[in-house]
């Protein structure tokens, strides 16, 4: 089960009661949530579902794993930021895809048609044409 801890300076005794952990005055800092497998399993399962949990839906979800509802809330809004990163990159290589096959599909195209730079001893040929 995965707990969420505070450590702050006026008590210095965490959420969960572990003392040897000690922080600088002033402060709170959250540590970082360490997800087992099986929640992790059962979010994934959730987001492939719907990317928005909201609601009833998050507080049983919530519930469910042993988590809090801003644990699982953030965990599904750093998962749609890590989506969309995905999803750019896949159109990335999907556009360098096809502008390659594009360029071999039709390899007797004319570079200069579409108004390519031309190397330097084509453009002086030219030149001397016209």
């Amino acid at each position: 089960m995965t707990t969420l801890q505070y450590f702050c300076s006026d008590c210095c005794i965490t959420k969960n009661y572990f003392s040897a952990f000690k922080s600088t005055p002033g402060k709170c800092k959250r540590v970082r949530t360490i997800f087992t497998n099986e929640q992790l399993a059962r979010l994934e399962e959730e987001f492939a579902r719907q990317q928005y949990m909201v609601g009833t839906e998050r507080f049983l979800l919530a519930s469910s794993l042993h988590l809090t509802e801003a644990q699982v809330k953030v965990w599904f809004q750093n998962r749609r930021i890590k989506w969309r990163k995905q999803s750019i990159e896949q159109q990335k290589a999907s556009l360098a895809k096809q502008g390659i096959a594009t360029a071999c599909s039709h390899p007797d195209s004319s570079t200069q048609e579409r108004g390519a730079p031309q190397k330097p001893a084509e453009a002086k040929d030219q030149m001397s044409q016209n």
